[in-house]
């Protein structure tokens, strides 16, 4: 890239993006409970937002590859923009006419979830050929969307306490509006590609299984690990919920720890020890687990693990998938991540006064060690980094 200020620049404005929504989400759930909703209320929409929009995105994400990918995500923003102003029209406390209000949420969420293929194509066309360079940008890509959670979660901690839902919603609406002006400005080549046209829409799920089969099978058992987790942070909070914005501070800060360790030494080791540290720190939230600080440090190592793994799929998966198909693959990976996810928002709000939180503690536990088990035990020829200088799964 000519400028050397156009990568750090698209960064900032998707991570100024992703702390509006972020926030928007993690007070949603608050102010719902505050104005008398039940969770399970609150985390349906929150569900549907992801089911939804993964649905839309698996039938029509590959034509993120067909548009101009700058263009996109600038028209996405702006229209999420005016959308938001519809939601803060709407919300009028436990009188909030609770079906529209979710609908427009949900629509919002889908433009916003199928611009995701043309962000990641910008960072595929900024970034160099190889390993190196696409591991860099699939993990600064990860800090910008998802790393959002340490700064959402303390905004949205101190908007739950001191401030309203409407100002978390004109918030959010100012983000997307900031995100799409500064991606407007920026001078990155919009490349299209005509020859996909002939595409069908389930081809980006056979390319996902298809460039890099081992990180794609690894994705989906992570996410079934990681289902339902904000909905699980809300149960773990109780009545307080500023405690789930202080869970989601430190899934942040792991995010960007995660990152800068992947780029270190660190990625010589094999991911079966993050498997069994995510494992062991789900035993100790259903075991030990409530609106405490030591509950902020188990989500913490829990988080932390996670992204160990999630970096290294993203850079693996990154690599190995071509630029004209980058848009289809992502928004294959996002949709079956998605539809694992949402729907675990919906089962653990609904299951939250049945199981016991040890319970649900042990399950994920059981899940998250069998894959680290079997991961350590197929590995018995790759011990170190190889010669592409790849992490290890």
């Amino acid at each position: 890239m000519a400028n050397a200020w156009v990568t750090p620049l698209f960064y900032f404005s998707t991570l100024i993006s992703s702390i509006g929504s972020l926030s928007f989400n993690l007070c949603m759930i608050a102010f719902m409970l505050k104005a008398g909703f039940h969770l399970g209320e609150a985390t349906m929409i929150l569900g549907l937002q992801r089911l939804i929009p993964a649905i839309i995105v698996g039938i029509w994400g590959h034509i993120t590859d067909l548009l101009p990918p700058r263009l996109t995500v600038v028209v996405v923003e702006i229209v999420a923009a005016i959308l938001s102003a519809a939601l803060l029209y709407l919300w009028n406390g436990s009188s909030t006419p609770y079906l529209v209000f979710a609908g427009i949420a949900v629509l919002r969420s889908a433009l916003v979830n199928f611009q995701t293929g043309s962000r990641v194509k910008i960072t595929k066309l900024i970034s160099e050929s190889g390993y190196e360079s696409n591991a860099k940008h699939a993990i600064w890509y990860n800090k910008a969307t998802q790393g959002a959670t340490l700064f959402a979660g303390v905004i949205a901690a101190c908007l739950i306490k001191y401030s309203s839902f409407e100002t978390a919603i004109i918030f959010d609406a100012l983000t997307f509006v900031l995100n799409g002006v500064i991606i407007y400005l920026l001078p990155i080549q919009d490349q299209q590609n005509p020859d996909q046209q002939k595409a069908q829409w389930h081809q980006k799920f056979s390319d996902l299984f298809k460039f890099n089969p081992v990180a794609a099978k690894l994705d989906i058992l992570l996410a079934v690990a990681m289902m339902g987790t904000v909905a699980f942070q809300a149960r773990v909070a109780g009545v307080d919920q500023s405690w789930a914005a202080l869970f989601s501070a430190s899934y942040g800060v792991a995010v960007w720890t995660a990152g800068f360790a992947e780029r270190s030494r660190l990625r010589q080791i094999a991911s079966s020890p993050f498997w069994i540290l995510l494992g062991i720190s789900y035993l100790l939230i259903g075991f030990f687990g409530g609106a405490n600080w030591l509950s902020v440090l188990f989500f913490f190592a829990k988080d932390l693990g996670y992204w160990l793994i999630l970096h290294r799929i993203s850079g693996h998966i990154q690599t190995d998938t071509p630029t004209e198909r980058i848009g289809g693959v992502t928004s294959a990976r996002m949709t079956l991540m998605v539809v694992i996810l949402s729907l675990g928002e919906v089962l653990v709000g609904a299951w939250a006064s049945q199981v016991p939180l040890w319970v649900e503690g042990v399950l994920r536990f059981l899940i998250v060690l069998s894959v680290g088990i079997f991961l350590w035990a197929k590995r018995t020829q790759q011990q170190q980094v190889d010669q592409n200088e790849r992490a290890v799964f």
